[in-house]
């Protein structure tokens, strides 16, 4: 099975990233709405985005490992027991997010055209996490937004009980939060509490039997700042499709994020570790890794990880100071683990995320099934027995 060759451009030729002011144009996708918008919140929240944009740039952009940016680590086991990692800035689709969020930056007025604050967005349902949220803030207040209380209180069992956490706790869990010690730009929620209050949060797999884990279900959210279904939707600047889709994931302490793969290249930088040290773990493989059981008959493969032996092998550590950012190029296989919380605390696992090609073929995220096990069991844990059968993406 072929790996997606990415074309990388070496240091030599890394696009040099300047904060010159050079004018853009900037076409915004069709369903752009600003009739609702108030003078002072809107403004406000804007401003907020903005600076959310400036601290995904210095992280893309910050010389942290490499020439220019950070030093992912894309593979957690390349096979043979190391840490794959690369400098993902030469690479040309994040260069195109650069690109991209250095124009809206050094042309807020003009992109401004292309904000709405969702107050009437009806692509999907938006949430607030709770209306403790819109008491204190008064963006959120204003665009009132249904709640993840509310949404969750109509679940049951596992989901439910994760879920109505997650939202009640959604602000001590997200207030843990710190950047990493390189980085200047503070766009955490402590920093930015407009923002993660009022921008629209979806309980993504809240209704998504093949996520196979009750809790994990109940214990995600993600929201998008930017991209085609957020709040600053640009279809294109100076003719060129803006695939960037930049946002935040919120995940619940003592869930699985089970094995998943996507055709668009993501990013991640973790916000928080846990209270009681022990750090949160991901995973990251290439479809065609060395630690997959590959079938000779189609493209389809077996996670089968042995919980004592291959899962410290395969899942790294990951904090605002270890292991920090993460890139995923296509088809990667990639997992989430939050660490379980010791004491009263309720903790979770933060992250500012990306995807660079948000409007390239299909985006939604396939989740690899979980093979029944002894017992009829299928529930998504690290080491169940899962099979993916990679997309093959037309590129």
């Amino acid at each position: 099975m072929k790996k997606r060759a990415i074309r990388y451009m070496a240091g030599a030729h890394l696009m040099m990233f300047s904060s010159l002011s050079v004018a853009a144009d900037f076409v915004c996708d069709e369903n752009i709405d600003t009739s609702t918008q108030n003078a002072e919140h809107t403004q406000r929240l804007w401003q907020q985005t903005l600076t959310y944009l400036e601290g995904v740039k210095e992280i893309l952009t910050k010389n942290q490992g490499c020439e220019v940016g950070p030093l992912a680590v894309t593979e957690t086991n390349d096979g043979s027991g190391d840490i794959a990692r690369d400098c993902t800035a030469g690479y040309q689709d994040v260069q195109k997010v650069i690109k991209h969020v250095d124009a809206v930056l050094n042309n807020p007025e003009d992109a401004k055209a292309c904000f709405d604050t969702q107050k009437n967005y009806d692509a999907s349902a938006l949430y607030t996490a709770n209306e403790q949220l819109k008491i204190t803030y008064k963006v959120a207040d204003w665009l009132n937004r249904p709640t993840l209380t509310e949404f969750y209180s109509k679940k049951t069992g596992a989901i439910k009980e994760a879920g109505l956490t997650l939202a009640n706790e959604f602000w001590p869990i997200v207030s843990q939060s710190h950047m990493p010690d390189y980085l200047s730009t503070d766009i955490t929620a402590n920093a930015l509490p407009e923002l993660w209050a009022a921008v629209g949060w979806l309980p993504f797999y809240a209704d998504a039997e093949k996520a196979h884990n009750d809790r994990f279900r109940g214990g995600y959210a993600y929201a998008e700042v930017m991209g085609p279904w957020g709040m600053l939707r640009i279809n294109t600047i100076d003719g060129e499709s803006v695939g960037a889709e930049i946002g935040m994931t919120i995940q619940l302490q003592d869930t699985f994020y089970p094995y998943h793969f996507h055709h668009p290249q993501e990013f991640y930088l973790p916000l928080t570790a846990p209270s009681c040290g022990v750090e949160n773990r991901f995973f990251a493989a290439h479809a065609d890794s060395a630690l997959f059981e590959h079938s000779s008959d189609d493209d389809s493969f077996i996670i089968d990880a042995e919980k004592d032996t291959d899962l410290p092998a395969w899942f790294i550590q990951k904090s605002p100071n270890g292991n920090n950012f993460t890139y995923f190029e296509r088809n990667t296989i990639h997992a989430f683990e939050a660490a379980k919380s010791c004491g009263d605390t309720t903790s979770g696992l933060v992250s500012v995320w990306g995807r660079t090609t948000a409007r390239d073929n299909v985006q939604t995220t396939q989740v690899c099934e979980v093979v029944e096990q002894q017992g009829g069991e299928r529930n998504a844990e690290p080491h169940s027995r899962y099979r993916c059968t990679p997309t093959q993406w037309e590129y």
